[in-house]
């Protein structure tokens, strides 16, 4: 669960409140991270601190400038191109050398992880749209992440079972669900009560006051004729905001191998075990060049016990993901399995400790590319070439209350909370507010 907390922010999260009133534990991670170069090989921790250092900054930097110049800066222009113009005047000032650019550059391909496809895609102009920077750190796009505030990054290290039976307790006991039932159209009818028709797969027509639309922002792009007479600014917005391709793939080893060194000490303690891994775009795989992706993971064995395992979780974006998911649609068991072991092993062979002992045993991927109900992908995000962002937001979010039918979701979310699980809560909230009060 991933939630941005700029300075207009209350710092209220209903998700990690949520999370304390069921007593759903919280990690907090140590900035130990792991960088292995091209070549498989790890970069130095002196050299890698520093590059981490510098990304932050530029991220930073970024960030302000999109804030403070958002209409003066080109719809084509990236975030990309802003790291690209920074390590230039670094070197021009002799404050960088060509090694510490390349690193750095590399590094920044670590944008990708957070909103679902490649760094070269992020619009600079609506950067701020992303703004989830704050104290020097970022916060990951998984639904395992939140931040209590500005200064804590924190992940949800079991699962969210706790939290969903509280939040579907009321509509479980009072409302009336129908599952495994999907909407195809919603239609106005102006002047009638219950003036919202809504009808669904099974050919029934069922009457409403209002009508509150939750599906992704990837299944309405798909899925627009469904909702009768949409207003040309909201197709207009819904064709525009761009949907990320984030997935995940967990893979559990018999030991966290990657943390059995003994650190300088010749001891290892909690606060030497690895929290992050980053591969930059690698020289040594079997892919072919245009199948060569950078990755990176964080490690289960860094939480505290009973929670600890020994499983690394990967995160994939754009290209990469579609790769994956499409190569691993209907395969099952060993058979997929061995597709993700072949991919994945050439990556993890290449951490501190590995041994031909360490196979791993068993693999979990998602497949959110493949799924159409989630849209075929993650959440939104704003990439370049995008023209109006805010207010395509802003078109959606007040959805139509002329004709009683409104918008939720991630992609209607305050800005500060775009593309997060508590933005989308936090939406929900809103829209319901918003109903209630026009009664």
């Amino acid at each position: 669960m991933h939630l941005p907390n700029n300075g207009a922010s209350t710092g209220y999260n209903p998700i990690v409140e949520l999370a304390k009133e069921t007593g759903t534990p919280l990690h907090r991670w140590k900035e130990t991270t792991l960088i292995i170069d091209g070549e498989g090989r790890q970069v130095a921790p002196s050299a890698a601190n520093k590059a981490l250092k510098q990304i932050w900054k530029i991220l930073e930097e970024a960030s302000d400038h999109s804030a403070n110049h958002s209409k003066g800066i080109h719809c084509s222009a990236s975030l990309y191109s802003f790291f690209e113009t920074r390590c230039d005047e670094a070197i021009r000032a002799g404050d960088m050398d060509r090694h510490e650019v390349e690193l750095i550059l590399g590094m920044s391909q670590m944008w990708g992880a957070y909103v679902g496809d490649r760094v070269e895609l992020q619009s600079l102009k609506y950067f701020y749209l992303e703004d989830c920077i704050e104290g020097g750190k970022a916060q990951r796009p998984s639904l395992d992440y939140v931040e209590l505030n500005s200064l804590d990054d924190c992940f949800i290290p079991s699962n969210y079972q706790k939290i969903v039976s509280r939040v579907s307790a009321v509509p479980l006991a009072q409302a009336h669900i129908q599952f495994n039932t999907v909407m195809t159209s919603v239609e106005a009818h102006i002047g009638q009560s219950r003036s919202v028709c809504l009808t669904t797969s099974d050919g029934k027509k069922q009457l409403f006051d209002d009508v509150v639309v939750t599906v992704p922002l990837g299944w309405l792009k798909q899925h627009r004729e469904s909702i009768c007479h949409l207003h040309p600014r909201i197709r207009s917005a819904i064709d525009s905001i761009s949907f990320g391709r984030l997935e995940k793939v967990l893979i559990e080893f018999p030991v966290a191998f990657w943390d059995s060194l003994p650190a300088g000490n010749g001891s290892n303690s909690d606060d030497d075990a690895v929290s992050f891994v980053h591969w930059l775009t690698p020289s040594y795989t079997n892919q072919q060049a245009s199948q060569s992706w950078r990755l990176e993971c964080v490690s289960f064995h860094a939480f505290e016990e009973p929670l600890r395992r020994n499983i690394l979780l990967f995160y994939t974006f754009g290209d990469c993901s579609t790769y994956i998911t499409s190569s691993i649609h209907g395969l099952q068991g060993e058979p997929r399995d061995q597709w993700l072991r072949e991919f994945f092993e050439p990556y993890y062979s290449k951490l501190p400790g590995y041994a031909s002992t360490c196979a791993p045993l068993r693999f979990l991927a998602t497949e959110w590319c493949n799924d159409e109900f989630a849209g075929n992908g993650s959440y939104s995000n704003f990439q370049t070439g995008m023209e109006f962002a805010a207010d395509d937001v802003v078109a959606i979010r007040d959805g139509m209350p002329e004709q009683h039918i409104f918008f939720a979701g991630e992609h209607t979310a305050p800005f500060d909370g775009l593309g997060t699980v508590a933005g989308a809560y936090t939406s929900g909230e809103r829209i319901a507010r918003r109903i209630i009060e026009t009664r």
